[in-house]
Protein backbone atom coordinates (compact mmCIF):
# COMPACT_ATOMS: atom_id res chain seq x y z
CA UNK A 1 0.00 0.00 0.00
CA UNK A 2 2.83 2.40 0.86
CA UNK A 3 4.55 1.72 -2.47
CA UNK A 4 1.31 2.59 -4.31
CA UNK A 5 1.17 6.02 -2.58
CA UNK A 6 4.76 6.71 -3.60
CA UNK A 7 3.92 5.95 -7.24
CA UNK A 8 0.99 8.37 -7.12
CA UNK A 9 3.11 11.08 -5.54
CA UNK A 10 5.89 10.51 -8.07
CA UNK A 11 3.38 10.68 -10.92
CA UNK A 12 2.00 14.01 -9.64
CA UNK A 13 5.53 15.37 -9.25
CA UNK A 14 6.43 14.38 -12.82
CA UNK A 15 3.26 16.07 -14.15
CA UNK A 16 4.04 19.24 -12.20
CA UNK A 17 7.61 19.36 -13.49
CA UNK A 18 6.37 18.74 -17.03
CA UNK A 19 3.93 21.67 -16.87
CA UNK A 20 6.57 23.94 -15.33
CA UNK A 21 8.96 23.01 -18.14
CA UNK A 22 6.34 23.66 -20.84
CA UNK A 23 5.28 26.97 -19.28
CA UNK A 24 8.83 28.23 -18.83
CA UNK A 25 9.76 27.41 -22.44
CA UNK A 26 6.77 29.30 -23.88
CA UNK A 27 7.30 32.48 -21.85
CA UNK A 28 9.73 34.88 -23.49
CA UNK A 29 12.00 37.01 -21.34
CA UNK A 30 13.76 38.82 -24.17
CA UNK A 31 15.11 42.32 -23.82
CA UNK A 32 13.70 43.51 -27.13
CA UNK A 33 12.29 47.01 -27.32
CA UNK A 34 9.65 48.26 -29.78
CA UNK A 35 9.81 51.73 -31.30
CA UNK A 36 6.51 53.04 -32.69
CA UNK A 37 5.83 55.90 -35.07
CA UNK A 38 3.92 58.90 -33.73
CA UNK A 39 1.91 61.66 -35.36
CA UNK A 40 2.60 65.39 -34.97
CA UNK A 41 0.60 65.41 -31.72
CA UNK A 42 2.60 62.57 -30.16
CA UNK A 43 -0.10 59.89 -30.55
CA UNK A 44 1.32 56.40 -31.09
CA UNK A 45 0.46 54.99 -34.52
CA UNK A 46 0.03 51.28 -33.81
CA UNK A 47 -1.41 50.63 -37.29
CA UNK A 48 1.86 51.72 -38.98
CA UNK A 49 5.08 49.69 -39.15
CA UNK A 50 7.30 49.88 -36.08
CA UNK A 51 10.85 48.80 -35.31
CA UNK A 52 12.14 46.16 -32.93
CA UNK A 53 15.49 46.72 -31.26
CA UNK A 54 16.99 43.33 -30.41
CA UNK A 55 19.38 42.80 -27.52
CA UNK A 56 22.30 42.41 -29.98
CA UNK A 57 21.72 45.95 -31.32
CA UNK A 58 19.99 44.98 -34.55
CA UNK A 59 16.97 47.11 -35.53
CA UNK A 60 14.35 45.29 -37.61
CA UNK A 61 11.19 46.68 -39.19
CA UNK A 62 8.07 45.09 -37.71
CA UNK A 63 4.60 45.13 -39.28
CA UNK A 64 1.44 46.23 -37.47
CA UNK A 65 0.77 42.64 -36.37
CA UNK A 66 4.19 42.27 -34.68
CA UNK A 67 5.84 40.14 -37.38
CA UNK A 68 9.50 41.00 -37.90
CA UNK A 69 10.39 41.78 -41.52
CA UNK A 70 13.74 40.00 -41.73
CA UNK A 71 13.69 40.18 -45.53
CA UNK A 72 13.99 43.99 -45.41
CA UNK A 73 17.10 46.03 -44.68
CA UNK A 74 17.49 47.35 -41.16
CA UNK A 75 20.01 49.02 -38.89
CA UNK A 76 22.74 47.97 -36.49
CA UNK A 77 23.73 49.82 -33.30
CA UNK A 78 27.44 49.77 -32.43
CA UNK A 79 28.59 51.99 -29.61
CA UNK A 80 26.98 55.41 -30.01
CA UNK A 81 26.43 55.02 -33.77
CA UNK A 82 23.66 53.54 -35.89
CA UNK A 83 24.70 51.88 -39.15
CA UNK A 84 22.54 50.84 -42.10
CA UNK A 85 22.57 47.06 -42.45
CA UNK A 86 21.36 44.65 -45.11
CA UNK A 87 18.81 41.91 -44.44
CA UNK A 88 21.59 39.63 -43.16
CA UNK A 89 22.75 42.17 -40.57
CA UNK A 90 25.95 43.15 -42.42
CA UNK A 91 26.79 46.86 -42.24
CA UNK A 92 26.50 48.71 -45.58
CA UNK A 93 29.19 51.11 -46.79
CA UNK A 94 30.24 51.98 -43.21
CA UNK A 95 27.94 55.02 -43.22
CA UNK A 96 26.71 55.86 -39.76
CA UNK A 97 24.50 58.31 -37.95
CA UNK A 98 25.76 59.48 -34.59
CA UNK A 99 23.13 59.64 -31.86
CA UNK A 100 22.53 62.74 -29.78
Amino acid sequence: MKNNNNKGLLKKLVYCLFFILIFSSTVSFSKEQRVYQTDKFGNTQYHLPSYTVEDNGRIIETDKFGNKQYHKDGYQIKGDRVYQANKYGNIKNHESHKGD
